[in-house]
């Protein structure tokens, strides 16, 4: 108890102190601005929308209408600037400022072949996919909404090592390189998502059309985000306003519908910005019955839900900004199908599944020339989780949790010199769970009280840091970071049954109540490290090598479990020991003005994995949480793109993944088939896009205990996409298409052993219209 106050009281002081500087810091330094254009390179007409970012220091602008941005009070020095627009080849160049004021004008070339300029903060240091060792990848708000898809696993399934992990139509996550759920850290704007591992929904409480962009590093090489992330992060970052130099208010609105469930959705955006303060509020609803597959209507997939988001952004000091947010996601009357834990026979569903977000983030650039950038972030997110299960028409179990996280961070970019760039910073986050259960038998006049889960804590401090090294020709990229954590879990007391109640009459203590946990506090210590160099070979290729080490904690549940839904009991091990990992990504790129090919070659090595084995409890068929000793998990990932012609890109992509028990020389649960898509894109300036999406599996026959070999499959998907239609101030602009074109009858691997979800959403045509003022 001592050291843990003790820890507290300097996590507090050491936060306070860089808040004071924050505050006490000033401008004092010589500083100037840099003014740029971003003009097309074949019209020399202006560019509005393009996002502007200074590599050095992570700030972000976008062009008005006259193609303009503009950065303030930079210290003079030399900075690089990334330009990213999504009908155009990005772009880079290196400017040094150092008088009053300095100009640029660049000019893009347009295009739908991009060469990687994407900016990336997934490594934590601001960076591009072009410059990076980790194995990244971006989706922009473009592709998140280029069909009418349900939630962000569906648009993401599509990137070479993910996958999707399918609990229902709504209920949905994703696995990354033959890892899901615990082993994945996701991220909302910098806060942690979290939230039970068993059928939670956690990435369907987020609404696509908020989602400016969502990043993935498939590799324990994200580390620096914590314990959990041995397979990988998965960051989606919310569309936030920003400052105009122009006072401008600009409204969005959209509809859609699909076939195959019979959905309608609409959503409505209102931005207004000025010099000093920029706001945006949204909001968004759907409806859904059950989808339609080959087989027939899948019973119980039905959906309801609805979002409210804000966020006000402000000046204070000079160019320093203060970023309050608010989030709110909550579906009705979700149906689940699936779920493992839930008896075959019984019908289940969320009667209310709610994610809300208290955010703020305060960031000061330029606070010495040295430390170009501090950011303050404080989160608070509440996840509600209601379930109705009804096993029979005598039995009903309902269970619900309140998971809360809260998380401060303080991190700073500093420039060492003028070729390493450090990120450093502390992370503290805490999730607190208080999880119950009631089962309502009529037959008895009954309702008998437990708890899933003990009411528990998850606490955990973290510092960290990660330099990047470039040389002075730009052919060399060296990063080194690391991670110290300080984990503590503390669990309440818990008795089986918890409470009875008989015919009316509470029994606090019934007869046949017994200890089910003993109150208990763990502590767990462990270090973090990665390195990684990418190296250019010659003006058409690079490769890169990562190394990294990383390490997982057990989740409560995983040390607390106590789950009976009618099917199998699935019990928890206070003592299971901390999953560690050491993997190897070796990667090329091969890149000209007609080819661009990605290739990443990977193999973790895990210790102590946490699984679920066969056994009994209290003479009752159980899964049982152990340490497995040593897995092995190993793949590869190819993507490509080749323009046949200005305005036509072929793009394909393939990944595959192995996953084995070393002691036990046999398959690991959950891991997905080879798999890749081979598409089609075109571009047409007077009418719009036009897509044509082939995805493919092959059978998985490489089966762990209880799982089924499933059959390949190919499905085809197409959309197109019309040119924005100017009248007046009004702009128009529709999307149609149909997916899965064939009603091809297929399986995903990766849906729940449970055996309900047989078979994917059949054909399903589209349409959505949205409207910008």
């Amino acid at each position: 108890m001592k050291r843990n106050r003790k820890l507290v009281v300097v996590q507090n002081a050491y936060v306070l102190i860089l808040l004071s500087v924050v505050l006490a810091l000033t401008s004092s330094s010589q500083t100037t601005s840099l003014r740029g254009y971003i003009l097309d390179g074949e019209t020399g007409q202006p560019i509005d929308h393009v996002t502007v970012v200074l590599f050095e220091t992570g700030q972000r602008k976008h062009t008005d209408m006259q193609g303009a941005f503009l950065f303030e009070s930079l210290p003079s020095g030399q900075y690089r600037v990334l330009v990213h627009h999504i009908a155009y080849a990005d772009a880079e160049r290196i400017v040094t400022v150092a008088g009053q004021r300095e100009s640029l004008i660049l000019h893009l070339r347009p295009s739908i072949h991009h060469s990687g300029e994407v900016v990336t903060l997934g490594a934590r240091t601001v960076s591009s996919f072009s410059n990076s060792p980790f194995p990244l990848d971006a989706t922009l708000t473009e592709a998140l909404n280029k069909q009418c898809l349900v939630t962000v696993s569906d648009a993401l399934k599509g990137i070479p090592g993910l996958s999707l992990v399918r609990d229902g139509i709504w209920g949905t996550a994703l696995s990354v390189r033959g890892m899901s759920r615990s082993n994945i850290v996701a991220l909302v704007d910098n806060a942690r998502i979290e939230t039970a591992n068993d059928i939670a929904g956690g990435l369907s409480l987020i609404n696509i059309r908020d989602i400016a962009r969502v990043e993935t590093m498939k590799s324990p090489g994200s580390v620096l985000h914590g314990s959990g992330a041995l397979g990988g992060v998965v960051h989606l970052m919310t569309k936030r306003p920003y400052f105009s130099g122009q006072p401008k208010t600009t409204i969005e609105m959209s509809s859609s519908m699909t076939s195959v469930d019979g959905g309608t959705s609409q959503y409505l955006a209102f931005e207004n910005a000025a010099e000093r303060y920029a706001m945006r509020l949204s909001g968004g609803y759907r409806k859904a019955g059950n989808t339609m597959t080959p087989e027939g209507s899948l019973a119980n997939s039905q959906y309801h839900d609805f979002s409210l988001s804000g966020m006000l952004s402000l000046k204070t000091i000079d160019e320093q900004s203060l970023l309050l947010s608010y989030q709110r996601t909550q579906a009705e009357d979700a149906g689940i199908p699936g779920g493992a834990p839930i008896a075959s026979s019984a019908t289940a569903r969320y009667t209310l599944a709610r994610r809300e977000r208290l955010g703020l983030e305060y960031t000061v650039p330029n606070v010495i020339p040295q430390v170009p950038v501090l950011t303050v972030r404080v989160s608070r997110q509440s996840i509600d989780r209601n379930v109705e299960i009804i096993q029979n028409p005598m039995i009903t179990v309902t269970p619900h949790a309140v998971n809360v996280a809260t998380s401060v961070q303080v991190e700073s970019q500093i420039l060492l010199n003028g070729s390493d760039c450090l990120t450093a910073g502390i992370d503290l986050w805490q999730r607190q769970l208080d999880s119950r259960r009631e089962k309502v038998d009529n037959t008895r006049n009954q309702i008998i009280g437990e708890r899933p889960v003990p009411s528990s804590r998850y606490s955990s401090a973290g510092w960290y840091a990660q330099n990047e090294w470039h040389s002075s020709s730009r052919k060399v990229v060296l990063t080194a970071g690391a991670r110290y954590d300080l984990v503590r879990v503390k669990n309440d007391r818990a008795m089986n049954p918890e409470y009875v109640v008989s015919s009316g009459t509470l029994q606090a203590a019934p007869s046949d109540q017994r200890l089910l946990w003993k109150e208990s506090t763990v502590y767990d210590a462990s270090w973090s490290m990665n390195t990684g160099t990418r190296c250019v070979l010659s003006p058409l290729l690079d490769v890169s090598m990562l190394i990294a080490t990383a390490f997982r904690s057990p989740s409560l549940e995983e040390r607390y479990q106590f789950i009976d839904l009618g099917n199998v009991v699935r019990i928890g091990d206070p003592n299971l020991q901390p999953e560690r990992s050491l993997c190897i990504n070796v990667g090329s790129h091969l890149h000209s003005e007609r080819i661009n090919i990605r290739a990443d070659v990977f193999v973790n090595y895990l210790t102590d994995l946490i699984t679920e084995t066969p056994g009994t409890y209290e003479g009752r068929e159980a899964y049982l949480k152990k340490n497995i000793g040593r897995a092995l998990l190993h793949g590869f990932e190819i993507s490509g793109e080749c323009p046949l012609m200005r305005s036509l890109v072929v793009k394909s992509s393939i990944s595959y993944v192995r996953g084995q028990d070393t002691r036990t020389k046999t398959d690991l649960p959950q891991i997905p088939p080879l798999n890749g898509q081979l598409g089609i894109n075109g571009h047409c300036e007077s009418l719009g896009t036009m897509g044509i999406t082939c995805s493919f599996a092959s059978a998985q026959s490489k089966l762990a205990a209880g799982e089924h070999r499933t059959p390949g499959y190919v499905v085809i998907d197409v959309d197109v996409a019309s040119v924005p239609v100017i009248i007046g101030n009004v702009s128009l602009t529709a999307k149609s298409g149909v997916q899965n074109l064939f009603n091809r009858l297929y399986r995903n691997h990766l849906s729940t052993l449970r055996g309900i979800v047989k078979s994917e959403p059949g054909r399903n045509m589209f349409f959505s219209l949205t409207v910008s003022l």
